[in-house]
């Protein structure tokens, strides 16, 4: 059996042991605080322990219940939970790993009695603490107890557990469809520069060694930028325009496109293929694709903001697998210093992106 989840755990998994070792500190302390305060108190085994004693006592078990759940029953839970494969086999595995946790909890529990270090009887222990006449009546019920106790904390850490081990796998998953995304051209789009390239060869040699070249330097930046997930603004600015004017051989690029970059030297990185990416969704979004495109990139309160935006009624489906897949890379590169948002104003569609502006490290470059 491996061992080494004892010292493995996540920073979840003490946020959601945090609250329930708080609250279980308070009910046993609570407990020990009733005893104290009940009318035949004298009477009562605990008693003679005094306040600092019990304090003593309730910290040990509170230390002992966490050791033994920590070591033994997540240790049964994760060695064996591969074939508890239906509900009622988690619930079996999770009943025999409680029942184990608690007998060795009782035991450790029992321990100063046996020891003698506390100065009464195991008996008058165990009727102090359940209130019931007989050892037998209150073994079983202390017993009974401490398995349902340590059930319903066994179900807590598995459901906790499966919330953790969801976002991990939705984590994981969104990473992969990120990458799968990153960088993918249509191949619409390779379809048709293959075949303006190829109509080009017959009608102008130059002129289709030309488009070669662009579709060459196109393509490369999308091989390379597969590697790299950012990439500077001014090389998006530079694939942009050769996919710009590739479309325009392909007859459906806009009439008109402007690109007016301001301090682009102080623009941080952005994800690879953005620009493009944004683009191509303006453009496939709308029904007239040959409206104006334009693209201003400005510094405004302390952030980078690039304006996108394209002239043409939208369509009322939107195909929008780009503009998620940007935004979604921009979360990952920035979290929530980044956004991204898209605004429709009239026949106007406009994607306004923010960038956070390092100035130390422009402050860097500079020196």
């Amino acid at each position: 059996m491996n061992f080494s989840y004892i010292r493995n755990t996540s920073p979840n998994y003490w946020r959601y042991q945090g609250p329930i070792l708080v609250i279980s500190f308070l009910f046993s302390y609570l407990g020990v605080w009733g005893v104290f305060n009940e009318p035949d108190a004298e009477a009562m085994p605990i008693i003679q322990l005094g306040w600092y004693g019990a304090f003593a006592l309730t910290t040990y078990q509170l230390i002992m219940i966490f050791a033994v759940f920590h070591i033994g029953l997540r240790g049964i839970y994760k060695h064996y939970k591969a074939y508890a494969k239906t509900k009622w086999k988690l619930f079996l595995l999770l009943l025999a790993a409680s029942t184990v946790t608690a007998l060795a909890i009782i035991i450790l529990d029992f321990l100063p009695v046996l020891l003698s270090i506390t100065p009464y009887s195991l008996e008058e222990y165990l009727n102090s603490i359940m209130h019931l006449d007989s050892l037998g009546q209150s073994l079983v019920a202390y017993v009974v107890y401490n398995i349902i106790f340590m059930l319903v904390w066994a179900y807590f850490y598995v459901l906790a557990a499966s919330i953790s081990n969801y976002k991990q796998l939705a984590l994981l998953l969104k990473k992969q469809k990120l990458q799968i995304l990153t960088n993918r051209v249509n191949p619409e789009f390779l379809f048709d520069t293959m075949e303006a390239i190829k109509q080009q060869i017959d009608i102008d040699e130059e002129k289709a060694a030309e488009l070669v070249t662009k579709a060459s330097d196109l393509f490369r930046y999308n091989l390379m930028s597969s590697k790299a997930a950012d990439a500077k603004l001014t090389d998006e600015v530079t694939s942009l325009t050769n996919y710009l004017e590739l479309l325009e051989e392909q007859n459906r690029a806009p009439k008109k496109h402007t690109i007016k970059l301001h301090d682009d030297a102080l623009g941080p990185n952005i994800p690879s293929m953005t620009l493009i990416f944004i683009c191509s969704f303006l453009l496939n979004s709308s029904r007239q694709r040959t409206g104006e495109l334009s693209l201003v990139g400005f510094i405004k309160h302390n952030t980078y903001r690039i304006e996108i935006s394209h002239h043409s009624h939208g369509k009322f489906f939107l195909d929008t697998e780009h503009y998620d897949n940007v935004k979604s890379r921009l979360e990952h590169m920035y979290a929530t210093s980044a956004s991204m948002v898209l605004v429709k104003k009239g026949k106007q569609r406009k994607v306004i992106i923010e960038l956070p502006i390092d100035w130390q490290q422009q402050l860097d470059k500079t020196a």
